[in-house]
């Protein structure tokens, strides 16, 4: 029974992703699309088994999946104890991944590895997006772009049914909402995202801020928004800031009072300034460049230490060339026009050819900062996870949806390099 359903889904989320306008605009190929949604459910699918297999008690995965069960079973049989446990803002936000299980549950008749296959879609449909949004502020490195589906820890962790893969999803049609200039959409996909972690939203605000200010073609205006958001931060520091400190400290402890085989060292936060400043060495270290090579115990972290070294070599590289330049921003796609009417036909011997319409110089179109907002919001993201996680596992599980924003930009940047180049073009070609 199980089989025939993954198999009957399988097919009707292949048939979405061939005939939905909105995977076909993407620029790739059906069947390359039906790879990639191939290689996510899959991907998946192997989680799934390396928790049981690996993490004790199967990992939160499990937990979350068979806590879905037992809340079916309160909410069909007690269903004032099931508004008891969602009594709260906080066990409502807590079980949500329970809650996403629970819908799932009536589809795949409780079978994890079907929930799976069917949280992969609207999630696949997030990184599509994500993918148009870094296909065109990075145009010209399809390796870039590629990089939000095939990045080995934002597969792994965004494929099975958790946090990441929800704000992997919300954070795709953020962006993808933001570039097209639909502001409702994007405040609905981002008060998602402060929902499912409201961390997140800490770093993705200065981001797009930054993004949008630096994206303002007046100097002069440019000069004055900086001068008053530098005064409002320095209030909002002074207002909000101990506040801040204290929320950080009290996360951070509930992090601290959970056992883990894969513990760091990581100094205890009491909410002062103080505290901060000595835990922000260890946090930085931590959150940028944990797993060092042998940390955490466990084999599979090793996969995702090369990982970590590989893209600090290329954004170094990248830094040592100066290629981190503002690309030239694509102009959004417009609603088409009916072609303009054809002239008369020439009296002339050899028939005149229309001149073309000249081309705009490269001075004169916008500049894209967007690969600044990208940085900014994963080397933010990332501290934060440092200073608030001492374990090697979260830390890779919690940082995984910031890699590819702080991999595309510095890998467009050395899409100048004839390797990359040739590289890049022999892939989009095969898309």
């Amino acid at each position: 029974m199980h089989i025939l359903l993954f198999i009957l889904y399988s097919v009707a989320g292949g048939y979405a992703i061939v005939r939905l306008p909105f995977f076909r605009n993407s620029g790739i190929r059906p069947g390359v699309l039906l790879l990639l949604f191939a290689i996510h459910v899959l991907t998946g699918c192997l989680h799934n088994m390396i928790a049981w297999r690996f993490y004790p008690g199967h990992g939160d995965i499990w937990s979350y999946y068979e806590n879905s069960i037992a809340t079916r079973d309160e909410l069909f049989n007690d269903f004032h104890a099931f508004l008891r446990d969602n009594s709260t803002w906080g066990w409502f936000t807590h079980n949500s991944l329970i809650n996403i299980h629970l819908i799932l549950n009536f589809f795949s008749y409780q079978n994890l590895y079907i929930n799976t296959l069917l949280f992969s879609f609207p999630v696949f449909l997030g990184t599509t997006a994500l993918f148009r949004v870094f296909r065109r502020h990075f145009p010209g490195s399809m390796p870039a772009a590629l990089s939000v589906y095939l990045l080995p820890s934002a597969l792994f962790w965004t494929s099975c049914v958790h946090r990441e893969g929800a704000l992997y999803m919300f954070l795709g049609f953020f962006f993808y909402s933001l570039d097209r200039r639909a502001m409702r959409t994007a405040a609905i996909f981002f008060l998602l995202i402060a929902y499912f972690r409201s961390a997140v939203t800490l770093t993705l605000i200065p981001a797009v801020a930054v993004w949008w200010w630096l994206s303002i073609p007046s100097r002069s205006l440019r000069k004055k928004l900086l001068l008053a958001g530098g005064a409002g931060l320095l209030l909002f520091i002074a207002l909000a800031g101990p506040l801040l400190l204290k929320i950080l400290a009290h996360q951070q402890q509930a992090f601290q009072d959970l056992e883990g085989h894969s513990r760091i060292a990581l100094p205890v936060m009491d909410g002062s300034l103080t505290t901060f400043l000595h835990t922000l060495p260890a946090a930085l270290l931590d959150g940028w460049l944990q797993p060092l090579p042998g940390v955490g115990g466990q084999k599979i972290y090793i996969v995702f230490s090369l990982e970590l070294l590989l893209i600090w070599a290329i954004v170094i590289l990248a830094l040592l060339r100066r290629r981190i330049v503002p690309s030239r921003l694509h102009p959004l796609p417009q609603a088409s026009t009916p072609a303009p009417a054809p002239p008369p036909a020439s009296t002339a011997v050899y028939p005149a050819t229309p001149a073309s319409p000249p081309a705009q110089p490269a001075a004169a179109q916008a500049p894209d900062h967007f690969a600044a907002c990208c940085v900014l919001f994963a080397l933010g993201g990332m501290l934060l996870v440092g200073l608030i996680v001492p374990f090697v596992g979260a830390i890779v599980r919690y940082r995984s949806i910031y890699l590819p924003f702080l991999l595309a930009p510095f890998l467009h940047g050395l899409g100048s390099t004839s390797v990359l180049r040739r590289f890049g073009q022999w892939i989009a070609h095969r898309l």
